[in-house]
């Protein structure tokens, strides 16, 4: 597990009237313009506005979607800098001027009418993911102080992530630093806890770790989703057409032998017969037929999740039980994620993140029934699992 070894506190005695260069994630949803969830804008607010109570200029970096190292409307960050004004209460000005020939100078004369500059998406530039030097340098010009608020991409060795902070002065933001403090405790959880895993979603090849680490040390894994077709196929039992990983069977097969104990999978499931689209029912599995796709686990299968989550004292949730994103296969998921709130132990300690977490969440009314909610997708999975993070290594440089 890695751990940074500063505070965003310890950034107060450099910020003071400099020009503050803050990485943040603000890949945020936008329809015909507009940012139509605005939670990952909220996260940053508090370090935006200690920023401002230091006399910083604040030059904000981020990106959006994978442009590809092309410039595209479609991958604008200007609607951002609206959806963003009325959260801090402070004018933004968004600059879409080419990095490459943005003069330092230049902002400088900006920052006499604003306090915040908001710059074009990162990944518009090649450089970026590539982690070109010459590209870092200009980047780095631009400020005086480094501040890495985007705790989501801190696994990815880009110019604005790892880069910056060799030239910089450089300190984690107070959103990234609280992802850390949270998600650490994940890592001192003994055998005696009553600890479950929630795992969902399609792929077990992107989990791989995860679940290796998780079934050696939590009491329960409770698996939905796509990822427990595959494991229902390594079973042997039928999933009809339903989708699965059949490269992963091998190694599903394997960890059933090893955590046979620990792994539960789903009972029954709500399928749809493919051959004549009827409407969806109920299956248990041992009757699943070859015509048949699972959607969403089933009502038994809801209940023994929901039990084992009610009595846990510590739980990690990351993904779908089901097809979340059509109704009614989000039914399974909105029912276990219930349990979170009613869970009565004093003790219980919830984190949930990865993937499309934030929104399966807010969508289901239940994001505050969380201790703590990540707003990291990729770097979530590969912090939870112990993996290198090149973002955070580089603030301990």
């Amino acid at each position: 597990m890695l751990t940074i070894k500063k505070k965003f506190s310890d950034s107060y005695n450099f910020v003071y009237n400099k020009t503050v260069i803050l990485r943040a994630d603000l890949n945020v949803p936008i329809k015909d313009n507009v940012v139509t969830d605005v939670t990952r804008i909220k996260k940053i607010v508090p370090t935006l506005k200690k920023l401002l109570e230091n006399k910083a200029k604040i030059i904000i970096i981020s990106h959006l979607g994978r442009p590809n190292g092309v410039w595209s409307k479609e991958f604008s960050l200007k609607c951002v800098a609206s959806g963003l004004e009325p959260l801090i209460k402070e004018k933004i000005l968004f600059c879409d001027t080419n990095i490459k020939s943005l003069k330092k100078d230049e902002l400088q004369k900006k920052f006499a009418t604003y306090n915040i500059i908001l710059l074009e998406n990162i990944r518009f530039y090649k450089e970026e993911e590539e982690n070109e030097e010459k590209f870092i340098k200009k980047l780095s010009s631009l400020g005086e102080i480094f501040i890495n608020e985007c705790f989501s991409c801190s696994h990815r060795n880009h110019s604005s992530i790892s880069g910056v902070p060799k030239f910089l002065p450089s300190f984690p933001g107070q959103l990234l630093e609280n992802e850390i403090q949270n998600l650490k405790n994940l890592f001192y959880i003994t055998n005696h806890s009553n600890s479950i895993a929630v795992l969902g979603g399609a792929k077990i090849s992107t989990k791989i770790k995860l679940l290796e680490y998780y079934a050696s040390k939590f009491t329960k894994i409770l698996i939905g989703g796509a990822m427990a077709n595959t494991f229902l196929l390594a079973k042997g039992n039928e999933i009809g057409k339903s989708l699965c990983e059949k490269k992963m069977v091998k190694y599903a097969k394997e960890l059933l032998t090893k955590y046979k104990d620990i792994i539960l999978f789903p009972t029954d499931a709500v399928v749809i017969d493919k051959t004549n689209n009827d409407k969806p029912q109920v299956k248990l599995i041992d009757s699943i037929k070859k015509n048949d796709v699972i959607f969403d686990i089933g009502p038994q299968t809801r209940m023994l999740f929901y039990n084992e989550i009610i009595k846990s004292d510590t739980l990690l949730w990351n993904g779908p039980m089901g097809f979340f994103e059509q109704k009614p296969f989000d039914a399974g998921t909105k029912f276990c994620l219930k349990a979170i709130a009613k869970n009565k132990n004093k003790k219980f300690f919830s984190v949930a993140g990865g993937g499309d977490t934030i929104s399966i969440l807010n969508q289901s009314n239940c994001f505050n029934d969380f201790s703590f909610v990540s707003t990291g997708g990729g770097a979530f999975l590969e912090f939870v699992q112990g993996a290198h993070m090149p973002g955070l290594a580089s603030l301990n440089d």
